[in-house]
């Protein structure tokens, strides 16, 4: 079912995805021009997400030519871009070349795009809940990295010791954990709940809990201090 919108204002603030386009066409040729976009309507309303289709004129300064904008809508960016490839509107536009001396000469407006995506954004994520994520994902990668370093890592100076450590964890959290943090938590991320909101953060404190017991109970870490003698933790004072 194809939409009707009755101005520009209502076309972009359908919610839909709006493929604005500018073209610069003879006055005499203004006819021909509607007929073309007449043609085009009637053949995108048998692609899928098609809502219909805007087109308005404004006089050039030069007296001979017009500024036409048309504004197609799809449901989708998808569903238009299957719409601009394809074999129906390149035969149309062929024809127009051809049989009414019609030369293509449009530009695409770059708010597009950019209107389109803002609507479709969902709200945007506090910034504390993602250093959160991040948190919880820093923690068990640097302790790992300590234990499975410590016979290499750890051997080289501290200063080139931490540069490659913190490579490797930037890499590990960055490419790896975060991001299936964050799709399993994408839902608390995007949440405007109190109450969800704090069972996330009770759930990435009690796993932060969990970890802190591993790594402290866990025998044979390199930090496992548990078989030195009271004495030898003690200062010597001469």
């Amino acid at each position: 079912m194809v939409m009707a919108f009755s101005n520009d204002s209502e076309l972009l603030d359908s919610g839909h995805f709006v493929y604005t386009i500018h073209s610069v066409i003879p006055l005499a040729k203004k006819q021909s021009f509607e007929n073309l976009q007449y043609r085009m309507n009637e053949a995108a309303c048998c692609f899928d997400g098609y809502c219909g289709q805007t087109t308005s004129f404004q006089d050039k300064d030069d007296g001979q030519h017009l500024l036409a904008t048309t504004r197609i809508v799809f449901e989708a960016l998808n569903q238009c871009l299957h719409w601009l490839d394809s074999s129906e509107r390149r035969r149309l536009l062929y024809e127009a070349e051809t049989l009414m001396d019609y030369s293509y000469q449009g530009t695409l407006e770059s708010d597009s795009f950019d209107q389109w995506i803002q609507t479709k954004q969902p709200e945007k994520v506090p910034v504390w809940k993602v250093n959160l994520l991040v948190w919880l994902a820093l923690y068990p990668s640097v302790m790992f990295l300590i234990l499975l370093g410590n016979s290499t890592l750890g051997t080289l100076p501290l200063p080139l010791n931490m540069l490659v450590s913190n490579f490797i964890t930037v890499q590990l959290t960055g490419h790896f954990l975060v991001p299936r943090l964050s799709h399993l938590y994408q839902n608390w991320l995007q949440t405007s709940s109190t109450r969800f909101t704090w069972l996330g953060i009770t759930s990435v404190l009690l796993m932060q809990l969990f970890l802190l017991l591993l790594f402290s109970l866990l025998p044979g870490m390199p930090w496992d201090v548990s078989g030195l003698r009271p004495h030898a933790l003690g200062l010597r004072v001469v």
